[in-house]
């Protein structure tokens, strides 16, 4: 059995063959970096310095086309192992009316039930808006229940692009309220703005 061996050379050529199918296996490997966008995240959200009690909205960033209607959800954001309670709450949302307008706004879902009834709460939800200011109004009434302590999907928000541009859509913690059963008011330690990129 010497170099020109059959079975040396078969055995040779397999080892080669596998040696570069893993180096090439490793040479196409992609490492994606995770961009994870849940507003209920409250270690990305302290990543990046949006401490609970938050308003924070979803999804953090976008970009849309001039024809695209852009959706927006406004939230409240408590700890995993808070327990504090709320029944309502005054979100003052400052966007930029130059290159968008409002569409339309639905209730988001609050706690056990819901603002849109499937709980056979008896919600009430209302908004003004005004020159770039959205003012939303939304209060948890119901007969056994006298506040909410879970998930806070307070309003999804719809708008319509008027210009190519970049904007923000942000709260003004100076007039957003988050208010518990005996009319105290809980504190707001921190805002997560949205980024929408209209081209």
């Amino acid at each position: 059995m010497g170099c020109c061996d059959p079975k040396t050379k078969i055995t040779d050529q397999l080892r080669l063959s596998f040696s570069v199918i893993l180096i090439l296996s490793f040479l196409s490997c992609t490492i994606y970096d995770n961009n994870l966008d849940n507003p209920n995240d409250n270690e990305a959200n302290e990543e990046l310095g949006v401490y609970p009690p938050s308003l924070v909205f979803f999804p953090k960033q976008q970009t849309k086309t001039l024809t695209d209607t852009i959706r927006i959800g406004a939230y409240i954001v408590f700890s995993d192992t808070s327990i504090i309670s709320f029944s309502g709450a005054h979100l003052n949302i400052q966007y930029d009316n130059s290159l968008l307008e409002i569409d339309s706004l639905a209730p988001g879902w609050i706690g056990p039930g819901s603002m849109t009834d499937s709980n056979r709460t008896t919600p009430l939800f209302t908004y003004t808006e005004n020159s770039g200011q959205l003012d939303i109004y939304a209060y948890y009434l119901s007969n056994s229940d006298v506040s909410i302590d879970s998930v806070t999907h307070i309003a999804e928000i719809w708008f319509k692009p008027k210009l190519t541009g970049t904007s923000t859509v942000n709260y003004d913690t100076s007039l957003c309220e988050i208010v518990k059963f005996d009319e105290n008011f809980v504190p707001i330690n921190g805002t997560r703005e949205a980024s929408i990129i209209i081209q």
